[in-house]
């Protein structure tokens, strides 16, 4: 078995950039991060005649974003009657409208106007549900979203769900047709190219160290020079190390685990999964599952684990999580096993915003491959003072808690009351 990305067996794996040229020592900004937040704004911040420089630790692209299920769009983690109750009702629909449409609008601008080629498939979304309640209550929804932002989705109820998919796991589900399927390894790579055409400097297997304020500009110390700046962008979500330290006790990473199967052939995957469409679920071991972009396999990830395990409990727990979802898949063969961090804020809503000087857009909460190049985009256009830049993610809730100094100590407890929550579904689904 491999254990590296899928995906990078079509994309190649990710390969540095610019790495025999010197690092600059001035900059106008200088992107910590070459994930789709760092690359896209990085694009932007490029086209505006702005000298970019973007480090990257290592080549551009290894983390979440070349590593991640490859399922594209608009949505979020809380239900908007809590958003409404949270941030107000006009900044809660700003929130939907932009997490929902403008996110998938400007993925789809993104590839149109830079010709991105990566396995781009609309073929929508199904969110299937764990009890008849849950059922219900996303029905409400459903309903109200579409009238109150112009949501184009549906709801599907148990009776019909075989169309969608074949198991009898979920209690019916809904359908969001704007969202789809992408290698998300070429997806990244497709914009570095966009963000080095642009004029973007992308420096690779450079480290950041510090950032400390000299005047009116940022030294950005990194482990192969010094940058001096006018300003820093921190796109490194799930990847926020100790040189950040202010944002890396506002960021939970959390892992995700991802398995590919063996080639099933197009016949028995099209069995599996009718509508051929991307799939997630409401329990909170939140699954989440496609077919791969030649309809060959199944492409399946879950939460294996809330902290680094061993590959073989990692494979072992996935296993089983696909044995649920399909049963006659339990002794399946997997050929490639991988993981990546995301990066979930306290609010489980993404920010936009500046910390300690330093620009920042980050906490997608498992949400990325929309969200993270669109907001990387409202960061760079806040750097340059467009009224573009404004966003309702400025307005979210970014904050720590003082038991998080940086290191997530807590997440085996953490991964033990999820555990707990695992079998508290379990009693509800059998009920």
């Amino acid at each position: 078995m491999e254990h590296t990305p899928f995906w990078w067996s079509a994309a190649g794996e990710p390969a540095p950039l610019n790495d025999e040229r010197p690092l600059p020592t001035h900059a106008d900004v200088v992107v910590v991060g070459a994930g789709l937040t760092g690359l896209s704004a990085a694009r932007t911040l490029a086209r505006a005649g702005q000298h970019v420089v973007v480090i990257e630790r290592g080549p551009p692209g290894i983390g979440a974003s070349s590593r991640n299920g490859g399922q594209v769009g608009g949505g979020h983690r809380l239900p908007a009657v809590v958003l409404d109750a949270q941030y107000g009702a006009e900044t809660a629909t700003r929130l939907l409208r932009e997490a929902h449409i403008d996110s998938v609008n400007f993925f789809h601008d993104l590839l149109d106007s830079e010709s991105i080629e990566c396995d781009w498939q609309a073929v929508g979304r199904f969110r299937g549900n764990w009890t008849q309640r849950e059922y219900d209550a996303a029905a409400r929804d459903t309903d109200r979203l579409n009238r109150r932002i112009g949501l184009a989705a549906h709801t599907v109820p148990r009776a019909e769900q075989q169309a969608e998919i074949a198991t009898d796991l979920y209690c019916g589900g809904t359908v969001f047709p704007t969202h789809g399927a992408i290698n998300p390894a070429k997806f990244t790579r497709g914009l570095a190219q966009a963000a080095r055409d642009a004029g973007a400097d992308i420096h690779s297997f450079t480290e950041l160290q510090a950032i400390r304020r000299e005047g009116h500009q940022q030294r950005v110390e990194t482990s192969r020079g010094a940058i001096l700046a006018g300003n820093v962008l921190a796109a490194t979500n799930g990847y926020s190390g100790p040189a950040l330290p202010t944002l890396q006790r506002r960021i939970v990473p959390v892992p995700s685990f991802i398995v590919a199967t063996e080639p099933l052939g197009e016949n028995r995957v099209r069995d599996l999964m009718p509508a051929g469409r991307v799939y997630v679920e409401s329990r909170v071991r939140h699954c989440y599952f496609r077919p791969s972009p030649d309809g060959e396999r199944l492409v399946f990830g879950g939460r294996a684990a809330l902290f680094p395990v061993s590959e073989r409990l990692a494979v072992s727990q996935l296993r089983k999580l696909i044995s649920d979802v399909f049963p006659e898949l339990g002794a399946v063969a997997l050929t490639h096993s991988w993981r990546g961090f995301t990066g979930f804020s306290f609010a489980q809503v993404p920010h936009v915003g500046t910390v300690d000087g330093v620009h920042l857009a980050m906490g997608y909460s498992g949400n990325g491959n929309t969200m993270a190049p669109y907001l990387g985009h409202k960061a760079a256009m806040r750097i340059l003072g467009d009224p573009e830049g404004e966003t309702a993610f400025a307005h979210t809730r970014f904050e720590g808690r003082f038991w998080h100094r940086g290191r997530p100590w807590f997440m085996p407890a953490a991964d033990l009351k999820f555990r707990v929550q695992d079998l508290w579904d379990t009693m509800r689904h059998t009920r």
